[in-house]
């Protein structure tokens, strides 16, 4: 309730100012007073026509980020589907240089093998190199045995030598491999590190606009509310300016205004201006009159000569007192909590019309005070000092 206290104060007010205008103008005029309030309920209709625009931009809006966070889940869908590529690749390089590893093992374990038969032979041949090769021969009954049995140890020699290469060089390519594979896994770990994150940040992006998302769904229905008060708020002034043609009260002539009263009246009650003339309120609203935190029960008290046109309790305002100073000048007391005068009694300038209160939902006793002048909102402080 409090926080759509403002916006009642702002929207209620013109109910009053309707009703102002009527009762001060029946009585020398009831076509022109009649066209004035149609101007106000008018107005009204025009506020409630660009609060509904301002609702048809906001769910446009919406439907706008809704297609936007839309859009980002199917990035981020995209971002994780290749994260988990990423994996299956790194997962398929590492299987291959597992393979690797056991291939280059196994081989690693026929080159030992080979070279220690080399080395057997290399060994035995050093051991026979100490007998007299003349010897060797002439020991020989068949030449052509021997040649065939040096040619059967060159031509195994060859063979140990040749076979040991092919492992040296299969041991090389592995390696090979095994390099451009560990390469690969590093940029795929890289990959995967830039993809995670990306999908963080765009998890962030998320969250921020989902919480943008949450708070015009808020604001629409905020807005929404709004709008439906406006709509009551018409309805109660085509009431109130019904009522207030039935009952209204002529004004005396000789009420002066307040034209001439400019920083020499005193404030309608005692306490410290918590909110000014013009300050900003929610949104792009401002304050049209100033709030006097007051104690609970203290006088509120007439600006000037006035005759009382409205005493009663309105929503949003509380219990509520208008004074028509003449001159098309009027002041508005709202958040009392006991009214004194009632609608066409006369009251002179400081005198008690009202009590100061918290009256139509304020947390805190205090007065809510205006001056008008043609319907429109002035700064009081111009007035009082």
């Amino acid at each position: 309730m409090s926080s759509l206290r403002p916006l009642l104060f702002v929207h209620l007010w013109l109910g009053i100012s309707v009703l102002l205008s009527s009762t001060s103008v029946l009585a020398n005029d009831n076509k022109s007073q009649l066209e004035k309030s149609n101007e106000r309920l008018a107005q009204i209709q025009q506020q409630i026509e660009a609060q509904a625009k301002k609702l048809d931009q906001q769910i446009a809006k919406k439907s706008s980020l809704e297609a936007e966070f839309q859009r980002a889940e199917l990035t981020v869908s995209k971002v994780a589907l290749s994260l988990k590529q990423t994996d299956n690749k790194l997962t398929a390089v590492n299987d291959k240089i597992d393979k690797l590893e056991t291939e280059q093992n196994k081989l690693n374990r026929q080159k030992q093998q080979q070279q220690a038969v080399l080395a057997d032979m290399v060994r035995t041949a050093y051991l026979n190199g100490k007998h007299d090769y003349t010897k060797l021969l002439l020991n020989q009954n068949d030449p052509a045995q021997l040649e065939r049995l040096i040619t059967y140890y060159r031509k195994m020699n060859d063979a140990r030598v040749k076979q040991l290469e092919d492992i040296q060089y299969t041991l090389t390519r592995l390696q090979e491999i095994a390099d451009t594979l560990a390469s690969e896994r590093q940029q795929l770990f890289e990959l995967k590190e830039q993809q995670k994150q990306e999908r963080q940040s765009l998890v962030a992006s998320q969250k921020q606009r989902q919480t943008a998302l949450k708070k015009l769904n808020a604001k629409i229905k905020s807005d929404a509310s709004r709008l439906e008060q406006l709509q009551a708020d018409q309805q109660r002034l085509a009431k109130a300016i019904e009522e207030a043609e039935r009952n209204a009260v002529p004004r005396p002539e000789d009420l002066a205004g307040l034209y001439n009263l400019k920083k020499k009246l005193k404030w309608p009650a005692k306490g410290r201006i918590s909110k000014r003339y013009g300050q900003r309120r929610q949104s792009s609203m401002r304050w049209k009159g100033v709030m006097i935190d007051g104690q609970l029960g203290a006088p509120v008290n007439a600006i000037a000569d006035g005759i009382v046109i409205y005493s009663d309790w309105l929503k949003g305002f509380g219990w509520v007192t208008v004074v028509d100073h003449g001159k098309k000048y009027m002041s508005l007391y709202g958040h009392n909590q006991a009214l004194l005068k009632q609608a066409g009694d006369f009251v002179e300038k400081n005198e008690p019309l009202a009590l100061v209160g918290q009256s139509g939902g304020k947390s805190e006793p205090g007065l809510y005070f205006e001056i008008r002048y043609k319907g429109k909102t002035v700064d009081p402080a111009r007035w009082c000092r």
